[in-house]
């Protein structure tokens, strides 16, 4: 017993007192239900996404393989380019959103995420991902080509049944996950 009470003085020594009452009190709660591991990844996918600068989308996405976080991603323009909250988005002509009028500054989350595994030399084949929005069809293609296995997805970006269809075709699973608070 006094060995568990010193190993636990020394791990919350800097933990402030009322933030480690806080902290025992949720766990030993009868109410306290421990997040699943999905729930966990769908959390970072929405904290990765704080850093789009995109003015339309905040997207994130995860990849991740046996519980284990293989690569990050987020929408925005390529390293070096300028930033669309300080200039402005491309496809903003004389005042107006105009589909097809720009060429966005921006790359896909999941390319992003794809891309980072690729620069760090890890290997993504056979894994899944979680993306705050359903894939678009040119990601959906990259996907397919990583050989990831299923897609989980927070919300639904115009999800095309072609490319729910395309996805299905070629083996990859298309999941709409709610987080379970």
């Amino acid at each position: 017993m006094k060995k568990s009470k010193k190993l636990l003085g020394k791990a919350t020594k800097n933990v402030p007192k009322k933030v480690l009452k806080e902290m025992i009190l949720e766990k030993i709660s009868t109410s306290y239900k421990r997040p699943t591991f999905n729930d966990v990844l769908a959390e970072i996918v929405l904290a990765v996404s704080k850093r789009s600068v995109c003015l339309f989308y905040s997207i994130g996405t995860v990849i991740f393989r046996d519980k284990q976080v293989l690569s990050l991603g987020y929408n925005g323009p390529s390293r070096g380019d300028v930033h669309c909250h300080k200039v402005g988005c491309s496809r903003i002509v004389g005042g107006k959103l105009k589909k097809g009028a720009g060429m966005c500054r921006g790359s896909h989350a999941e390319l992003n995420a794809i891309g980072n595994a690729a620069n760090n030399g890890i290997n993504i084949s056979g894994a899944s991902m979680i993306i705050s929005f359903s894939p678009c069809k040119s990601c959906a293609k990259q996907i397919v080509n990583q050989n990831i296995k299923e897609i989980y997805y927070l919300s639904e970006y115009n999800l095309d049944k072609d490319v729910e269809k395309y996805l299905t075709r070629l083996g990859v699973k298309l999941i709409h996950y709610k987080i379970k608070k």
